[in-house]
């Protein structure tokens, strides 16, 4: 038996204190007397064999996310650091802005009366929007809406990768999404409106309809006095118009 590079001679009656044989490149626990004598073996357990080999494995690792971490600093850190200063610190913190305000602040806010007070993300609206039902607030997707609301993101970047002079133009894409989603958004919620007053005027005399037409008026008077801007979207406007201002005046400063 070999222990730190020495070789011991032992035997099995009296020294060997396992209820199991000892079997060729075992790992023991080996017992000296103040003489330096073996005097005792063990076998080592399973469990502390699994122990060291787990705290080998988690020392390697955490080695290895030390060098991950260092080659990251001193090389991929600065990369981002060099294409950051290349798009321009105010840019990316306008997409920032934009991002922000699109699907983590509060576009527009409802009082519900007895409901409560809601409010969704201009994302959230997008889903609204693209199923035309209440419940898509919470679930759904937002369809086409959706692939341009992430196109107009990477839009922003297109004159970085493309130089075009007229390419700076796509920058002003997601002032034109928001602008776009407006008109539509206002657009049906007259529609509906519309086919409250005519569905609410549809029986009854010329006078029941007459007065069934003021109540349904009033009611859609009520509910866009319930309906309240969000910070999210003046946030998102804030950066989407510094953005459409940096595209249009894109011609003749596009870096190399």
């Amino acid at each position: 038996m070999f222990v730190d590079g020495n070789q011991y001679a032992f035997r099995l009656e009296g020294m060997w204190k396992s209820e199991f044989a000892p079997k060729a490149n075992m790992m023991v626990d080996v017992e000296f007397d103040d003489s330096g004598k073996l005097v005792a073996l063990r076998s080592v357990s399973g469990g502390s064999v699994a122990g060291e080999q787990a705290a080998q494995a988690i020392g390697a690792a955490q080695e290895k996310a030390k060098q991950v971490a260092a080659e990251f600093q001193a090389k991929g850190l600065p990369v981002i650091q060099q294409y950051a200063k290349h798009i321009g610190y105010p840019v990316l913190g306008a997409l920032f802005a934009v991002i922000l305000g699109w699907f983590f602040l509060p576009a527009i806010s409802a009082e519900l009366g007895f409901l409560g007070k809601n409010s969704v993300t201009f994302y959230q609206g997008l889903k609204f929007l693209n199923s035309g039902g209440v419940a898509a607030m919470g679930g759904g997707s937002a369809g086409i809406y959706g692939l341009l609301c992430f196109a107009a993101l990477l839009a922003v970047l297109l004159p970085y990768v493309w130089k075009h002079p007229r390419a700076g133009y796509a920058m002003a894409s997601p002032l034109a999404l928001m602008l776009l989603v407006l008109l539509i958004s206002w657009m049906k919620m007259n529609e509906q409106f519309e086919a409250g007053q005519q569905a609410a005027g549809a029986f009854g005399g010329a006078e029941y309809q007459q007065m069934a037409k003021q109540m349904a008026e009033q009611a859609a008077a009520e509910m866009r006095k319930a309906i309240s801007i969000g910070f999210g979207t003046y946030l998102a406007f804030a950066g989407a118009i510094y953005l459409a201002w940096r595209g249009i005046t894109w011609k003749g400063t596009a870096r190399d």
